[in-house]
């Protein structure tokens, strides 16, 4: 938030530029919106997830969707929250949803959404059709279609209200008109197996879901 500068502040910032010899910079043009890669999604990205975003995006500032979800809570996205609404429905989950700064398109680069499953796709079930599909060998199923899906099926033994769950649905939506760079399908599934795995991590069972620390290469269809 930026505060409106006085008549007199004003004259004095420019008195001082006039006095040093090597420019002066009221800072208007040097601020920048929103957010580092590092700091979205709950800073659930590391090093190379945030790379990642930022070639996806092509640009190194990012805004998160704001606002409450239907349950009264920040649309910013936060692990605990993710892992305390898995059961829900849409409107009361935590979900990551990401733009670049500035962008007044309305359209989010990326979001990524948690959510428990009662089975998991199989691959042999895809493998004659969606040619646009990329496969890689993470947690139970993980793939990418074309220019907007990329999901990780992986398991997680969760309880809530009496139902209980053996898996969770990791999914991502990317707008692919935002998109940029050359591998978007690896990104895609770095982003995604990243912030996976500290999900994961809060639900208390990394040791089952078979995500690795960095990703292993894509398979053809």
């Amino acid at each position: 938030m930026h505060t409106p500068m006085t008549l007199s502040r004003w004259l004095s910032v420019g008195a001082i530029c006039l006095l040093l010899t090597t420019g002066c910079s009221t800072g208007a043009d040097s601020d920048q919106s929103g957010v580092s890669a590092e700091q979205v999604c709950d800073s659930s990205l590391d090093k190379t997830a945030a790379a990642a975003l930022r070639r996806l995006g092509g640009t190194d500032r990012f805004e998160e969707l704001t606002g409450t979800t239907d349950a009264g809570e920040p649309n910013a996205f936060s692990l605990k929250r993710a892992a305390q609404h898995l059961h829900d429905e849409t409107p009361l989950r935590s979900r990551c949803t990401v733009y670049k700064a500035g962008d007044k398109s309305g359209s989010p680069l990326i979001q990524i959404d948690f959510k428990v499953a009662d089975d998991y796709p199989k691959r042999q079930q895809n493998s004659t059709q969606n040619n646009d599909r990329i496969y890689y060998d993470i947690g139970l199923y993980a793939s990418t279609q074309g220019d907007y899906s990329t999901v990780i099926y992986f398991r997680c033994s969760t309880t809530d209200q009496g139902k209980s769950s053996a898996y969770v649905d990791a999914g991502m939506f990317t707008t692919s008109t935002h998109l940029k760079g050359r591998s978007t399908s690896v990104d895609r599934m770095t982003i995604l197996n990243t912030v996976s795995r500290k999900l994961a991590a809060e639900l208390g069972c990394s040791s089952e879901a078979g995500l690795p620390s960095s990703i292993p290469k894509p398979e053809a269809p």
